[in-house]
């Protein structure tokens, strides 16, 4: 009777150790399976990140489908970021945006731009100066590509309008071109565009003496 008793609770003790390892193999399942799902919605997400961009219209295009190749994508998305990032900006969020800038900056231009930057934030912060640039999306950025001593280079020019506003005054806005140099360099997740700024010019397109201005009173 003895051993039966105990091969009876050897039998249960079993059935009770397999009946928690199939919970285990079944909480694992579950597991793994909300993992896949997750996976599989943050590529399906990258995927749709890697492909949008804003429709660009070309002028004068009558038929086919204009298809940027993946460096002019990032051309594009770089130079949007370049020109927002100096162009359309806050008292309260102007030192971020330069500081969000500076390490796509090429190590020159680093140096040389450092104090025209501390001005522009001081400039800001006193005269409660923000600034909105809008670009022209109408027309594609000109890009011209070039190579010197090894280095590829690219000539970006961006045309829009700019409007600034002082003291919660808006000015009206001037058309404007922005010139700017990529240096092409390898994409990485610090530098996922592949490229740094070089050279960075503005342009007004109206004379300077023709050019809107603020009010005196807004001026001062």
């Amino acid at each position: 009777m003895d051993f039966v008793a105990r091969a009876g609770a050897i039998v249960d003790r079993a059935h009770r150790v397999a009946g928690i390892l199939l919970l285990c193999v079944l909480v694992l399942c579950l597991v793994s399976m909300c993992q896949l799902v997750e996976n599989q919605n943050l590529q399906a997400e990258m995927n749709a990140q890697r492909i949008r961009y804003p429709v660009i219209v070309v002028p004068d295009a009558t038929t086919g489908v204009y298809s940027p190749t993946e460096e002019d994508r990032l051309i594009y998305l770089f130079a949007d970021f370049v020109t927002q990032s100096l162009n359309s900006y806050t008292p309260a969020n102007i030192g971020q945006l330069y500081r969000g800038l500076y390490p796509y900056m090429g190590p020159a231009l680093q140096t040389d731009s450092q104090p025209y930057f501390e001005r522009k934030i001081r400039d800001s912060t006193s005269d409660r100066r923000s600034s909105f640039f809008v670009p022209d999306r109408t027309q594609l950025p000109t890009v011209k590509k070039r190579r010197e001593n090894g280095v590829e280079f690219r000539d970006v020019a961006v045309r829009g309008q700019i409007s600034t506003i002082v003291g919660g005054t808006l000015a009206e806005g001037s058309p404007m071109e922005i010139q700017m140099t990529f240096q092409k360099v390898f994409a990485s997740p610090v530098n996922p565009y592949g490229f740094l700024l070089t050279k960075y010019y503005e342009k007004l397109l109206v004379d300077p003496l023709q050019a809107p201005k603020l009010p005196p009173a807004a001026a001062r």
